[in-house]
């Protein structure tokens, strides 16, 4: 996955979480849950982009393909490009944000560390007092540590070491951590900041919840004016922006347990909208050869070349078949295939899987890009697929049929002279399992090692047979109720 687009999509899905949050949860009294919400929110959405749309499952339990090797191209490498292209001015302003912020989180810790060490210390059993004389700076927790200045020292001490040690306990410095270590990568988001500021809001009314008396307490933060520099890492004892939401939090009613629903739900909402996302990168794009000349768009996942055939075959008992032979296929590759410019060009290289239906009459229809690289060169690979000469087509029970074929197809970069690598392919048997496992019958005897299907030389398959039913019982009793899969070979 491109890096642009992973960094573009996690920053939408914090924007969605935040979203719900506004909407659904923060005038809730499950603060604890709010809490963890958050966090999970800016975890959860670097996994999302990965969300795979699920497509049907086949109806049979195995399914058997031949796979070709690897037919590779080569060309020269291309020389260095210039430094100076958009790409690479790109991630040179993204690196000096990401100094920027870093430099910052480092001026602010050392700062922290200076007010750490310069008071009187008490050691606690949870935590260490530090005492600070001057009023400069506001009385706040970070870590183990809470700071107290002079006059909170004199006037409010048991209050404020009761609030901050709530902080302390419930390890709320780790979060604000977390976020500052995702403004140093995501400097240019400004989303992390409201996260930020939602954190501490549900810290304070974690810390506020404790007090023994409501009453008294939010008379005391009424009262309580202070109005100090804020250190932007830790859990400050008063921030005027927070304390209007602080009292009214304070006297408002306990949610209900049911609203705990709401949760739930807003996971299953964003759950639902990253599938949506996911299903719509798997959209088939159709061409026709006349918009394949004018367009030079990327592919999507899947090309469609021809509409696809209503039934295709995986297992048959003659496997389709290139004119003259699979080295004859892979001599036209190699006369046909080239290495796009723009790949050369970018150093691009790597594999494009392609899978192509052999019709009952020969015809190459629904390409498919399973896997490509871009720049070129899986346009290049369909483009070659669909000049291929008819072939002669996979025949089941003596009848031509439709078989699904798999190549693929490796442009790979060399420090050399160009040339093209034709391989002569092995083939091998693939075998998926989505169900029971059937019984394998090779020349009469049971297999009971599916690894060993694997050495079976396809080119000595005689025949398969597949029985399924009430077949597989009268023939192998018990042993064949998931199934019975007959294989003859001319040798073992």
């Amino acid at each position: 996955m491109n890096i642009l687009i992973f960094i573009g999509k996690v920053s939408l899905y914090w924007v969605l979480f935040y979203a719900c949050y506004l909407l659904f949860l923060r005038r809730q009294t499950f603060f604890i849950w709010n809490r963890f919400y958050l966090i999970a929110a800016l975890i959860i959405s670097f996994a999302l982009p990965f969300i795979i749309y699920p497509e049907s499952a086949p109806a049979l339990p195995v399914i058997y393909e031949i796979t070709s090797q690897p037919f590779t191209v080569s060309t020269v490498q291309a020389e260095t490009p210039s430094l100076l292209t958009l790409t690479n001015m790109l991630w040179f302003v993204y690196a000096i944000g990401a100094v920027i912020s870093g430099f910052k989180l480092y001026r602010s810790i050392r700062q922290l560390s200076g007010l750490l060490h310069e008071g009187e210390r008490i050691e606690l059993e949870d935590c260490t007092v530090i005492l600070i004389d001057s009023d400069q700076v506001g009385s706040f927790s970070f870590l183990k540590w809470i700071v107290i200045n002079r006059s909170d020292y004199e006037n409010h001490f048991d209050a404020i070491l009761r609030h901050e040690m709530i902080h302390v306990g419930q390890k709320h410095s780790y979060d604000i951590l977390w976020i500052e270590f995702l403004k140093i990568i995501f400097w240019f988001n400004p989303i992390l900041i409201f996260y930020k500021n939602a954190i501490q809001e549900v810290h304070e009314y974690l810390a506020d919840e404790a007090a023994p008396n409501r009453e008294t307490y939010a008379m005391f933060l009424v009262s309580y004016a202070l109005n100090a520099p804020i250190a932007s890492l830790t859990n400050h004892f008063f921030k005027p922006s927070q304390i209007k939401a602080r009292i009214r939090m304070i006297y408002k009613n306990r949610s209900s347990k049911w609203l705990l629903s709401t949760y739930m739900i807003t996971l299953l909402s964003v759950g639902l909208i990253a599938l949506v996302v996911a299903g719509c990168e798997q959209i088939v794009e159709t061409e026709t050869p006349a918009d394949n000349e004018k367009k030079s768009s990327k592919l999507n996942a899947r090309v469609t070349s021809q509409p696809s055939p209503q039934k295709v075959f995986t297992v048959v008992e003659e496997q389709p078949e290139f004119p003259g032979g699979i080295k004859a296929m892979y001599d036209f590759l190699g006369r046909n295939v080239h290495y796009p410019e723009a790949a050369a060009k970018a150093n691009v290289s790597g594999r494009v899987f392609l899978s192509f239906v052999v019709s009952e009459t020969g015809e190459i229809s629904d390409i498919l890009v399973l896997k490509g690289i871009g720049f070129g060169c899986d346009e290049e690979a369909v483009r070659v697929l669909k000049s291929f000469p008819k072939w002669v087509p996979g025949k089941q029970g003596g009848l031509p049929v439709n078989v699904r074929y798999n190549l693929p197809i490796n442009f790979e970069l060399t420090d050399g002279q160009p040339e093209i690598v034709s391989k002569l392919p092995e083939t091998r048997v693939q075998i998926t399992q989505n169900g029971p496992a059937p019984m394998y019958v090779v020349n009469g005897v049971i297999i009971t090692d599916t690894l060993s299907l694997k050495k079976i030389d396809p080119d000595n398959i005689q025949f398969i047979n597949v029985r399924k039913g009430e077949s597989a019982t009268e023939a192998y009793g018990e042993k064949g109720k998931n199934g019975v899969i007959e294989i003859k070979t001319t040798s073992l």
